[in-house]
């Protein structure tokens, strides 16, 4: 498998507005933990961020429960978010 498999199936720079949750991954698996994701009006999406930590990212975190804008790129398994911005809501 080539190592940029990934971006491959990118679509490029995005936007979303949505709040942050967390919840069950891979519920059953070996693989099952709490994962972060942006919950938005058209959907839900894992959510990470660029450079953090993907089982435990204290950032992520800190927007629990939060109205965030994350930009970034979507792919077939999550949202991997370049800038996180709290609404002032």
């Amino acid at each position: 498998m080539k190592a940029n498999k990934t971006e491959e199936h990118d679509e490029g720079p995005v936007k979303l507005t949505g709040k942050v949750v967390q919840k069950k991954f891979a519920q059953g698996s070996k693989s099952e933990h709490d994962a972060f994701y942006l919950v938005t009006k058209e959907g839900e999406y894992r959510l990470r961020r660029v450079g953090g930590n993907p089982f435990s990212d204290p950032e992520l975190k800190k927007l629990l429960g939060k109205n965030v804008t994350a930009s970034g790129t979507l792919n077939d398994s999550f949202f991997l978010a370049k800038s996180i911005i709290k609404d002032k809501k």
